[in-house]
């Protein structure tokens, strides 16, 4: 069956983040969603310096840390409507062709080909950024730095 055109349309509807509460452990980030529910990203990051080129096909993650905050946004994710992101704080940003969108303050995401390149264009004093790539199979986890 078809979608109709307001389907489509909430699932191509931008959302800004909110500040959650988060954690960092030895075994991931905590973080605690709008809703209640405490979502974790459990693979221990690998630092990388600049840009990491995220695999096609993976959902991709974005969070910036600071302190005991994080924001989050999905990285040209069509699967969850705005309405269920809107309640958990989770941001959503798509990511047109040929264009480069500000994802944070100082880091930004460009199509290249089939995937999804994010990058620190500045060095943040404070925050922390962590890209994750995620599917049915597994989670990559890295830091740029």
């Amino acid at each position: 069956m078809q979608k109709g055109y307001s389907e489509i349309m909430a699932l191509t509807t931008e959302v800004e983040p909110v500040k959650l509460s988060a954690e960092v452990t030895t075994s991931g980030i905590n973080i605690k969603y709008l809703d209640g529910r405490v979502v974790k990203y459990a693979s221990v990051p690998i630092q990388v310096e600049g840009c990491i080129q995220c695999q096609p096909g993976k959902d991709v993650h974005v969070v910036q840390l600071q302190g005991g905050e994080a924001e989050v946004v999905y990285v040209d994710e069509l699967k969850t409507d705005h309405k269920i992101l809107e309640s958990t704080g989770v941001g959503k940003y798509l990511v047109p062709m040929e264009k480069v969108i500000q994802i944070f303050k100082g880091v930004v995401a460009r199509k290249e080909g089939h995937s999804i390149e994010i990058c620190l264009e500045t060095k943040l004093e404070r925050d922390r950024i962590f890209v994750f790539q995620e599917d049915e199979f597994g989670e990559l986890a890295h830091e740029l730095i």
